[in-house]
């Protein structure tokens, strides 16, 4: 993998402007994105207060949302973390492949071998919490530390001095966002502000999220797929075959965005003409927008959604995609 960055890295150099985006997207995108080892990193100390406010941090924007584990290890819709005895090589190796059949998923694709270890060295320390009212103590580590270590690149890589000097704008983002002129504009699938379309999930939210993570569900949309929208493959007793975005369901009829064709289209079909239902483990979000934008034109959309609708909004850096 290394040897490939660098002869994308080469390509960037010589080759042509579009050549040189996707390389550049390719090159700023997270290690934990791609092969690893699977196993616990040797040499690491899970007594390390950085590293466990690094696993904390993580802990809280992935594995401590609305439909899995609770704050702190505390019980959710996924188990009860805290006051158990855990074998450190064992909760790496369910962290990183996940449990089938479940709603754990794996993380290997997502993290890095480092940052499932942080976790882990996190969670080893709610062993001794047997009480929800109890908090977890990070030695002298202070939540601003540990939300700097959350932020930091997972491999150290830097761009090269120049790059921290190429700013979104959140204009242009908001251009891009709603230009009806290209099919595949954001705003035919999502809505911010009270316009827009509601096949996949809202994104007025998204300005409390990290830049990066912004920038990865763009170009790499199945890395992170969003549970609430699934993409669906239904055949129909009549043998029609439909891709759709999961909407809403009753007790007799699937409501679902059937995304053959733009605009998608808004369908309520009875249960029981449904031959086959199939959830498809991809976004129905397309995959080339790393080929169809520009880095520029894709920091315009990360200013855009980070912006809020505020002029006065951070700036957003290409340094900030690290």
């Amino acid at each position: 993998m290394r040897k490939l960055r660098d002869r994308i890295s080469q390509r960037a150099a010589t080759g042509s402007a579009l050549t040189a985006s996707i390389a550049v997207v390719f090159l700023l995108l997270p290690e934990s994105l791609f092969g690893q080892t699977g196993m616990l990193p040797p040499g690491l100390d899970l007594s390390d207060t950085q590293l466990i406010a690094r696993g904390s941090a993580l802990f809280a924007q992935n594995c401590s949302v609305g439909y899995c584990h609770g704050a702190a290890g505390k019980a959710g819709r996924g188990p009860r973390l805290r006051g158990r005895d855990w074998d450190k090589s064992y909760l790496f190796k369910v962290t990183f492949e996940g449990i089938p059949n479940s709603s754990m998923p794996g993380w290997k694709d997502r993290l890095s071998d480092t940052e499932i270890a942080a976790v882990v060295a996190y969670i080893l320390t709610l062993s001794k919490l047997t009480s929800d009212n109890a908090e977890p103590t990070v030695s002298t580590v202070t939540a601003a530390e540990s939300a700097s270590v959350a932020k930091a690149p997972a491999s150290g890589r830097e761009l090269a001095s120049a790059g921290g000097s190429l700013l979104g704008d959140p204009e242009k983002g908001r251009a891009l966002f709603f230009d009806s002129s290209n099919e595949w504009h954001c705003s035919g699938c999502h809505k911010v502000g009270s316009a827009g379309a509601s096949v996949g999930p809202d994104l007025n939210a998204v300005q409390l999220r990290a830049a990066r993570d912004l920038f990865v569900d763009i170009v790499l949309p199945s890395a992170r797929l969003a549970p609430e929208r699934p993409l669906v493959c239904i055949t129909t007793k009549n043998g029609e075959r439909i891709q759709a975005v999961k909407s809403e369901e009753t007790l007799s009829h699937l409501k679902f965005f059937d995304i053959g064709s733009l605009p998608a289209v808004l369908r309520n079909l009875p249960k029981d003409q449904i031959q086959t239902l199939e959830v498809q483990n991809r976004s129905a979000m397309p995959s080339n927008y790393a080929e169809t934008y520009t880095v520029k034109q894709l920091l315009n959309l990360i200013a855009f959604l980070k912006s809020g609708g505020r002029p006065t909004a951070n700036p957003v850096a290409l340094s900030d995609l690290q």
